[in-house]
Parts: structure tokens; C-alpha cells; sequence
């Protein structure tokens, strides 16, 4: 059964992703861009001298894996239904009328999909590789709606490097006199905060907006909110710990001005001491990171309102959380940084018990 209504009711039911299996990474130019905040240009240059593949270590690739299913398993043990993807073990070619690429795996899960109301929506990937990655999900996805709810999946999109917008993500943009027929819609799923019947969505490009307005119609009830506080995804920066407060990265301050004035009045907690940049050296061939630590660190999730899965090593978000009376049930999730994930992003809400109404 689909119902979400917000990211902190009841958990009743989740995937939890599966880590690509092969060493090999693909990094084209979409790639590129998706990560230019973190990707260092050196770094990339290396990348580009490699034709575009980059390696990971496959200790950290079985790792990560292990990590995965100890996950899954604390959620079972906390009385949530599991389910997890195939596995994507060998090199699966994609070919489009515009590009060619390699499937990746559907680990991110929370990314190329949204979860809200009664819908689950695939929405318009802003990287190559991921353009078939829920492919990986849709035998859960048949069986989630074959009783109630709908399966929508977003029109296939060009992805050529001409329909991308390019300009950095903090320039000013008119998103009411633009060319709309130069771009392609882009937007992940995790760039959607969901708070019952209002919707905070970060929106940093014009593929963004473009992704943003073909999903908004399938929503008419829903106020949705735009602000601009990262490069695309909203979960390594505010969170909804319960009606009412919020967990934000303290290197975002401008958030609370983006937000409409009733949430300007929710209490707003900054954890301290979030964990710095880990060394990446010796992970990959070319030392690539593709997150940030401290996002890593607010990447959690809701068993409940007053229950909440952290990674265990986020000491200053355990000490918070600790401080306002939440209950703690800790992960071990290493190397989020050089697979793009923490907790939130490597899970996807299917069913809370939870209420479409204003918090």
C-alpha cells in the first residue's frame, strides 16, 4: 500500500538500496555536472583522461553492501517491512536515440523516485546512467500498486549537454520568462520535503523548474513551496524531525528565510561538531568525492516522531537529538562520500502512518 504523506509518521514500509557491484563507474558530463559542487576540477580532469571510468575499491563496494543489509536489518528489528531491488552485478549497456551509457544500481533509491500521497512517481533523472536505474525496482513498485495507488514514470528526456542549464546554481533565474523549449525537465525526488499538505522543493536550475512543474499537476492539493538552498538535494541540509522543529546543517543559514512564515516559526536545531571531509584517499583511483560528510551526518530517518535512525559516527547529531528527548537507533553506514549517500538517501518511504493535512 502507497501512502506518505510527510518523512517523519510512522514507518511501515521502505526499500533499501543495493550498491552497484561492479568497480567500474561511469562519470560523462551530466555526471559532471550533477556533482560539480563537490567534484574538485583537478579531480575531474583525471577523470576525463580515464575516458570517463573511474574504479572503487571493491572492499568498500562489499562493504558498503554489508552496511546496506545490517540496515535493512534494524529496520525489520524496529517493525518495518524491507524491501530492497535487484542487483546490478554486471555491466548492462543503455543506448537512446541521443547517448550511450552503462546502468547503474538503484542504491540511492530516495532519489530517482518520489513517494507522496498514494503515488509513486519516477521523476526525470539529471544523470545518464540513472536514466533506467528504478528498472532495478519495479517488481516492489507493481506489487506496491496492484491494489491501491498509482505508478507514474516521467517522459523521456534528450539528457544532450545542450538542453542542460550549466550556469552555477546560485546565479538569479527568471523562472517565469525563460525559453522553455531549451531544456530538458531534471529533478530527483530528494529535492521534495514533504510536511503533509505543504511541499518544500529546492530548485537550483532551469531543469529543475521545468521537473518541477510537470510533477506539481499530478498534486493540486498540495502547496509546494520553492526555495534555493543547495545545489539539488534538500536532505543533507533540513530535515523534518516532527511537527514543528527541524534538523538543519549549520552551513546553510539562509534557510530559514527561504521557508513560508508559519515554518519560520518551527524551532530550528544546529547540531555542533558534525564530521569533517574524511580522507577519500586510495577509494577510488582518482580520489573522487561526491558528498559531503557534514551532509552525511544530517542524513537520517524517521522511524517515527520521536524515533530516529543516525549514522553512528555523526556525534554532534546524536548529541542534539539527545538534548531534545529523541530516541537514537544507530547505523553503521561508511563512505557515503564517494557513493553519493547517507541513511535518507539509501531508503524510500513507502507507507507511513501519517496524515495528508497542515502541520
Amino acid at each position: 500500500m502507497i501512502n506518505c504523506n510527510t518523512g517523519f509518521g510512522k514507518l511501515k514500509e521502505v526499500v533499501v538500496g543495493n550498491e552497484l557491484c561492479l568497480t567500474r563507474r561511469i562519470a560523462d558530463n551530466t555526471f559532471k555536472q550533477f556533482y560539480k559542487e563537490a567534484i574538485n576540477e583537478k579531480v575531474y580532469q583525471h577523470i576525463e583522461a580515464l575516458d570517463g571510468i573511474y574504479t572503487v575499491n571493491q572492499d568498500l563496494i562489499d562493504l558498503r553492501n554489508k552496511q546496506l543489509d545490517d540496515l535493512a536489518d534494524t529496520l525489520c528489528d524496529n517493525g518495518v517491512t524491507v524491501y530492497r531491488p535487484d542487483v546490478v552485478n554486471k555491466i548492462q549497456m543503455i543506448k537512446t536515440p541521443n547517448f550511450s551509457t552503462e546502468l547503474s544500481s538503484a542504491s540511492n533509491v530516495r532519489d530517482m523516485t518520489l513517494v507522496y500521497k498514494d503515488k509513486i512517481i519516477e521523476t526525470p533523472s539529471y544523470v545518464r546512467n540513472r536514466y533506467f536505474e528504478n528498472i532495478n525496482m519495479y517488481d516492489i513498485f507493481a506489487d506496491q500498486t496492484s491494489i491501491d495507488g498509482q505508478w507514474i514514470r516521467c517522459p523521456h528526456t534528450r539528457m544532450t549537454d545542450d538542453r542542460m542549464d550549466l550556469q552555477p546554481w546560485t546565479d538569479e533565474r527568471d523562472y517565469n520568462n525563460f525559453d522553455r523549449t531549451k531544456y530538458d525537465m531534471a529533478i530527483d525526488g530528494a529535492q521534495f520535503l514533504r510536511i503533509g499538505r505543504d511541499c518544500i522543493v529546492n530548485i537550483n536550475s532551469y531543469n529543475h523548474y521545468l521537473g518541477f512543474q510537470w510533477l506539481e499537476a499530478f498534486y493540486p492539493d498540495v502547496d509546494f513551496h520553492l526555495i534555493s538552498v543547495a545545489d539539488n538535494h534538500i536532505d543533507g541540509a533540513l530535515i523534518v524531525l516532527k511537527p514543528g522543529v527541524f534538523l538543519v546543517d549549520p552551513k546553510y543559514p539562509n534557510i530559514k528565510e527561504q521557508l513560508p512564515k508559519k515554518f519560520q516559526k518551527w524551532q530550528f536545531l544546529y547540531p555542533k561538531n558534525l564530521t569533517e571531509n574524511i580522507d577519500v584517499s586510495g577509494m577510488t583511483d582518482v580520489d573522487i568525492r561526491l558528498a559531503s560528510s557534514r551532509g552525511m551526518d544530517i542524513n537520517i530517518l524517521s522511524l517515527d516522531e520521536h524515533t530516529l535512525v543516525v549514522n553512528e559516527r555523526a556525534l554532534g547529531v546524536k548529541d542534539i537529538l539527545d538534548q531534545y528527548g529523541f530516541d537514537i537507533v544507530e547505523v553503521k553506514l561508511e563512505n557515503g562520500e564517494i557513493f553519493a549517500g547517507g541513511i535518507h538517501c539509501s531508503t524510500l518511504d513507502l507507507n507511513r502512518d501519517d496524515e495528508f493535512i497542515y502541520y
